[in-house]
């Protein structure tokens, strides 16, 4: 057939469609003849040229060139009726059955009673024998679902400040540590009653469609948390790496939670090792930006050859490891003389004597109330906390008084573990003991959380002496402190070794004598020279921490910057680690314990607040169910 109409085209001669009622050419039809039916219909416009069964408008000379192809059949739109509802189907868009059930679209030419029947007794067989009233409900509910969904997706701006509220609301509940229940149990009724006290009616209403529920405020962290994670990252890939984190951007430092993951099996260097490498490949970052890993001193961390460090060391040569300060100052303290450790373990005898006792504990708790006392309680000693000595001793010194008139009041047996306590209370020699122990642990606790600083010496022993009138100590008490003070300068002096001399060029480069330096090349020497004379860079050096100083002369002096940066780099301390855990075990507690913490750790963590505005235009806005 097409080659014949591609003849009859070459002969110019004008080709005609002739369409039946089913839809069938005549082999057997020859040019210039004509295939008849009694349904056929004569187009109101045929054109000359044209056959049909009239025979009229035939022009002589095309009678035998003139054929005749088959007509397009013309599309038959089936029409709903409002039986159909009984097999479970209303009408749908473009005139398709649409069933109120599975909200499966069937095609127009499904529209047939048999054919809807069949879905249901397939798809549906639990609905078959359903009365006819039960698919009306169901059509009622579909109509009235999408006019929610049209209301809800028309909502523009109103849709996306609630969106807005949410994320905010999840973010203060994730830095507050709250359980993420607290939403929907007191913060969405909460905000339920103030609209409906001072709001109208449709404000009221806005507040019912704020999404909070405790499935939703998990989304949310996890995706500010996430969006946290890749600014950090992207950080990362410009700047030097530390572990757990320092970093230099944009001429300053920063400190970011990186990750938190759970050790599943083992705690070993090869472990550990592993996890922070898999995380680092993962998000591209260079091992080799790593130049410092300050951790505390156990074998699994600093181990000459199976420890974490080695194997950092080993894809990052420029790596140093540094032993925390904090950990260095408490291993630095930890021994005493025995005068003074026998006059601790008295003092924590005493206090655990009260505190481990429900009624002594009450019984001194409404004394002090009675005597209008600043604390009510006293402190438990606890020997891995590292502030716990310092704070134990000023809260007993701070509560003589009370613990005075608490002795005389319930006067102590034979039999009691304070009955040589009372008569120690009433001893001046043994209170210059308690109020040295106060003073220089009270020093070493405010050393251990700043490190630096000025400070008024042995406070509490100079009061004592001058309420007792003591102008000197006895000698055995006297020994006893010097003995403890030397032996601190000496436990210094090995946890804390001088620093390199030739390095003193990096804390004052203005002040710093270089030309006897042995690690400078003469280049290095002529900067150091040349940028001491700089006074612009000196007020600079007056007003910004040492680190930014360094950064901000890495364009102008970048050999020396360099080095100062990676020397400086390093953490100190592990007191982000310490403040994390103290969070984690804030968190995670026994009534969480099935929670992913990480999400949540690293909001309450981090410095960087999330992009707020990028999550929400990434969202389809709706209100909540």
């Amino acid at each position: 057939m097409d080659k014949w109409l591609k003849k009859t085209q070459t002969n110019n001669v004008p080709v005609t469609n002739s369409s039946t009622s089913t839809d069938k050419q005549s082999s057997d039809v020859q040019p210039g003849t004509s295939s008849e039916s009694g349904t056929n219909r004569q187009s109101s416009d045929e054109q000359p040229g044209t056959s049909s069964n009239s025979g009229s408008n035939k022009r002589p000379h095309d009678v035998q060139s003139t054929t005749f192809a088959k007509k397009k059949k013309e599309p038959w739109t089936r029409q709903y009726s409002e039986d159909y509802i009984q097999f479970g189907f209303i009408k749908g868009a473009d005139e398709k059955p649409l069933c109120v059930i599975c909200f499966s679209a069937l095609s127009n030419e499904s529209m047939k009673p048999s054919k809807l029947k069949r879905h249901l007794e397939l798809k549906h067989p639990e609905y078959s024998n359903k009365p006819i009233d039960f698919f009306i409900n169901k059509k009622r509910e579909l109509i009235a679902t999408k006019k929610t969904m049209s209301l809800n997706f028309s909502q523009g701006p109103q849709s996306e400040n609630l969106a807005m509220a949410s994320y905010e609301i999840s973010h203060l509940i994730a830095e507050t540590g709250y359980p993420h229940t607290i939403a929907e149990k007191l913060i969405v009724p909460a905000m339920k009653v103030l609209a409906s006290r001072i709001c109208d009616k449709k404000q009221e209403k806005q507040v019912n469609m704020l999404a909070l529920s405790n499935n939703t405020v998990k989304r949310r962290i996890v995706e500010m948390a996430d969006n946290i994670e890749e600014t950090v990252v992207s950080h990362l890939k410009e700047s030097n790496l530390m572990c757990f984190v320092r970093y230099d951007f944009a001429n300053t430092t920063r400190e970011e939670f990186l990750f938190c993951k759970p050790l599943t099996t083992r705690t070993t260097a090869e472990e550990i090792f592993n996890l922070i490498d898999n995380y680092i490949n993962q998000n591209g970052i260079e091992w080799k930006k790593c130049v410092g890993l300050s951790s505390d001193g156990a074998r699994a961390m600093a181990g000459a050859r199976t420890g974490l460090f080695p194997r950092i060391k080993a894809v990052a040569p420029d790596c140093v490891w540094v032993h925390c300060s904090i950990h260095r100052e408490a291993l630095a303290v930890k021994k005493m003389p025995l005068l003074l450790t026998a006059t601790m373990q008295q003092c924590v005898r005493f206090i655990n004597y009260i505190k481990s006792r429900p009624l002594h504990s009450r019984i001194f708790s409404a004394l002090c109330k009675e005597m209008g006392s600043e604390h009510e309680h006293l402190l438990l000693h606890c020997e891995v906390r590292w502030l716990s000595r310092g704070n134990v001793l000023k809260r007993l010194i701070e509560m003589k008084e009370e613990v005075l008139m608490f002795l005389d009041q319930h006067p102590p047996t034979a039999k009691d573990v304070i009955f040589e306590f009372k008569d120690s209370f009433h001893d001046v020699n043994w209170l210059i003991k308690v109020a040295y122990l106060c003073d220089i642990f009270d020093f070493l606790n405010n050393l251990n959380l700043t490190l630096q600083g000025n400070f008024k010496a042995f406070t509490k022993l100079t009061e004592l002496q001058k309420e007792y009138n003591m102008s000197s100590m006895p000698d055995e008490i006297s020994a006893a402190i010097k003995e403890h003070l030397l032996g601190l300068e000496t436990s210094m002096k090995e946890y804390f070794p001088p620093i390199n001399s030739n390095k003193a060029w990096i804390r004052n480069p203005f002040t710093v004598n270089v030309e006897s330096n042995t690690e400078l090349e003469d280049s290095d020497i002529d900067f150091i020279i040349e940028l001491s004379c700089d006074t612009a860079l000196k007020d600079i050096f007056d007003r910004i921490p040492l680190v930014d100083f360094w950064l901000s002369c890495r364009q102008e002096y970048p050999v020396l910057a360099e080095k100062a940066i990676q020397f400086l780099m390093p953490f100190v301390t592990t007191y982000k680690c310490e403040a994390g855990f103290s969070t984690l075990v804030f968190l995670k507690n026994k009534y969480r314990n099935r929670l992913e913490v990480e999400p949540d750790l690293r909001i309450k963590l981090s410095s960087f607040p999330p992009n707020l505005k990028f999550l929400v235009s990434k969202k389809q806005h709706h209100t909540s169910h």
